[in-house]
């Protein structure tokens, strides 16, 4: 193989017919405001109506600013109501938000079940679901951005519907795959008990078809996703409908705030190198140190400090005094390094984006004549740094998107370079067919699993995840079952180590 798929066939013959949903109106008409004065309207139309004015100015000035940029004023003067009846309508912009998030992923989840609901396979009707989203984010891309990524930086109450939302949708589809997988009497079994427990394969496929979902839509390309969506579907489809055995990790402990274990105590980790090496302050008055170890042990200092308070408060409560104390550097040093607190949270996510692909390259290049291994071993290592480097983790993978347009693009430069190494894979085995969209698919599913595990403060238990990562990852190239055993060879491996 070379990368690229074998010729696909036309979308409108993959899978059953299904009805599209109806694009709501995008044009001016959409802010027209109802007659004023003596009307025979009944009141509870003109709130419907403001209410639907308020939800397309904020769908819209959200994908053209970013949420926290949106002001109330800018909203009511788009949507052409006045403050008072905004306040009559919503307690603030976040509850403006979370009602057009709710508005947007009922229509979202209605059209993909109508689909889904149609004549055929269980792999025609996902490839029709996937079809009809993929026609909704055509029609309605603020929309759809607004669904899969206006969670970032909306506030918490916002990101928590996000997340509700996700894990209803992975549940349902993990709970369906777990019917279809059950044939025979012990599957009936299984499915009347629901998905397997720890099996990431659902939140894995989902997470990487919505990476190149939210990629084409923050590029203004959502046209694409039409005949994306079916090379989605052929690469979701390339893996196993039951977890091969051997794979599943331990149940997780129970989560708890910064992954304090049951016993209410902060667990055991080993700190990286590059941590332990950076602890400690230098010795002040005269000595003997190199100018370039002094600025390099202070730079490092800082944006240790800035994930650990952006881990610890959050964003929004960063501060250049924190980071200074924190790192014990005083304002002038800081200022001499960064001049902003947001390039010091952009030098902080490069630093940990880099030490993390260069510690999982590291181990992947130690078996340049074996690439699966290579994989396994790379992916291994990259969470080990992870659970190694927690604050690191949290701004890194749970924080970019609220932070700023340049940090997305950072993050986003990281993940094509993962995904650079999964090309090997399209050359072996031969005669295999390979959706040229894996790579990118393969990197947006396994990022999701690492925010599910650092966002839930369990970063420590990442380590557990690497079989069926590695599984995930090779599945698409290999096949299931020669993925399978690399991933179970590979555990092996790692086992004897310790």
């Amino acid at each position: 193989m070379n990368g690229t798929s074998t010729k696909q066939p036309d979308p409108k013959q993959t899978g059953p017919k299904h009805k599209p949903l109806p694009a709501k109106d995008t044009g001016a008409g959409r802010y027209r405001r109802l007659p004023t004065g003596a009307h025979s309207l009944d009141p509870e139309e003109v709130r419907r109506d403001q209410r639907e004015r308020l939800q397309s100015a904020l769908v819209e000035l959200t994908a053209e600013r970013g949420f926290p940029a949106v002001r109330i004023l800018d909203l009511t003067k788009l949507a052409r109501v006045s403050r008072p009846t905004f306040y009559s309508l919503y307690k603030d912009k976040e509850d403006l938000f979370l009602a057009a998030f709710d508005e947007i992923a009922g229509r979202a989840n209605q059209v993909v079940r109508d689909a889904y609901k149609g004549d055929g396979s269980p792999v025609e009707r996902l490839r029709a679901a996937m079809l009809a989203f993929a026609e909704l984010a055509a029609a309605e891309p603020d929309a759809v951005s607004l669904l899969v990524l206006g969670g970032f930086g909306a506030g918490p109450q916002a990101f928590a519907r996000r997340n509700q939302t996700l894990e209803s949708l992975e549940h349902g589809v993990a709970t369906v795959r777990a019917a279809v997988g059950g044939a025979g009497r012990s599957g009936a079994s299984r499915a009347r008990k629901g998905p397997v427990q720890n099996d990431l394969t659902v939140r894995m496929i989902l997470g990487g078809i919505r990476e190149v979902t939210a990629a084409r839509l923050r590029q203004h390309r959502a046209e694409e996703l039409l005949s994306l969506m079916t090379d989605l579907a052929a690469w979701a489809a390339t893996y196993p409908l039951q977890l091969p055995a051997g794979l599943q990790p331990p149940r997780p402990a129970r989560a708890t705030r910064r992954g304090a274990e049951d016993n209410g105590q902060e667990p055991s980790r080993r700190p990286s190198e590059r941590a332990r090496q950076a602890e400690g302050r230098l010795p002040s008055g005269r000595h003997d140190l190199p100018r370039h170890f002094i600025i390099k042990n202070q730079r490092e200092r800082i944006v240790d400090a800035t994930a650990e308070i952006v881990a610890e408060k959050g964003l929004a409560a960063l501060t250049i005094p924190d980071i200074a104390k924190r790192a014990n550097v005083s304002h002038q040093t800081f200022y001499e390094m960064y001049p902003t607190k947001q390039d010091a949270f952009l030098g902080a996510q490069k630093v940990g984006l880099h030490q993390a692909l260069g510690i999982a390259v590291e181990a992947y290049e130690a078996y340049t004549d074996d690439w699966p291994r290579g994989v396994a071993a790379g992916l291994r290592a990259l969470l080990g740094y992870l659970a190694s480097e927690p604050a690191h983790a949290h701004l890194t993978v749970v924080d970019t998107f609220a932070a700023s347009p340049l940090a997305t693009e950072i993050r986003d430069t990281g993940l094509h370079a993962f995904a650079s190494y999964l090309q090997p894979g399209f050359h072996f085995p031969v005669g295999r067919s390979t959706p040229a969209i894996a790579p990118e698919a393969i990197a947006g599913g396994i990022w999701q699993v690492l925010h599910h595990y650092v966002e839930h403060d369990i970063v420590e238990q990442l380590p557990c995840a690497a079989p069926q990562l590695t599984f995930f990852t090779l599945a698409p190239f290999l096949g299931a079952k020669e993925a399978a055993l690399v991933a179970r060879q590979a555990e092996k491996a790692a086992a004897k180590k310790k």
